[in-house]
C-alpha cells in the first residue's frame, strides 16, 4: 500500500476506490472535472459530487477488490473501508449505520505502525472517530 497521509483515505486502495466510485455514479462530469485544465481541487470536485450513490459505489468496488469476507482483511483493508466512510461522512453525505459501525470498529482497532507520524496519525484517527459518531448521532 502506498500512503500519501495521515488522513485514513489517503491509501492507495480507498482512494483507487473513492476514485472509481465517483467515476461510475458521475461518468463524463466527474472526468470532465478531474481534468487537468480544471482549476478545481480534488477536495472541491468531492465536495459537489458526493452522495449516497458515491459511497454505495465507492464500497462496493472496494469490496470487489478487498473480498466480501470482513474477517480475512487485514489492517489496510480496513483503513481503506474506514477511509471511504470518514471521506463521505466529512463532506456531509449520510452515511448507513451499518457502515459506520464497521468504520468505527475498524479504526478504533487500528493497529499500524505510521513511521514517525504517530502523533499526527492518532490526532487524525481521533478526528475522524468524532466525525463518524457524530455522523452517527453520537
Amino acid at each position: 500500500m502506498g500512503s500519501w497521509g495521515i488522513k485514513s483515505y489517503e491509501n492507495d486502495d480507498a482512494h483507487e476506490a473513492l476514485d472509481r466510485g465517483f467515476e461510475r455514479v458521475h461518468g463524463d462530469a466527474y472526468d470532465d472535472l478531474m481534468d487537468d485544465r480544471n482549476p478545481m481541487s480534488l477536495e472541491d470536485v468531492q465536495k459537489q459530487l458526493a452522495d449516497e450513490r458515491t459511497l454505495a459505489a465507492s464500497l462496493d468496488l472496494f469490496e470487489y477488490e478487498a473480498g466480501s469476507d470482513r474477517d480475512r482483511w487485514d489492517d489496510l483493508d480496513r483503513l481503506g473501508y474506514a477511509g471511504i466512510v470518514v471521506r463521505h461522512a466529512e463532506l456531509g453525505v449520510p452515511v448507513p449505520a451499518d457502515a459506520l459501525a464497521s468504520a468505527i470498529a475498524f479504526l478504533e482497532a487500528e493497529s499500524l505502525e505510521w513511521e514517525g507520524e504517530e502523533t499526527k496519525r492518532k490526532l487524525r484517527r481521533d478526528k475522524e472517530l468524532e466525525t463518524l459518531r457524530r455522523a452517527a448521532g453520537g
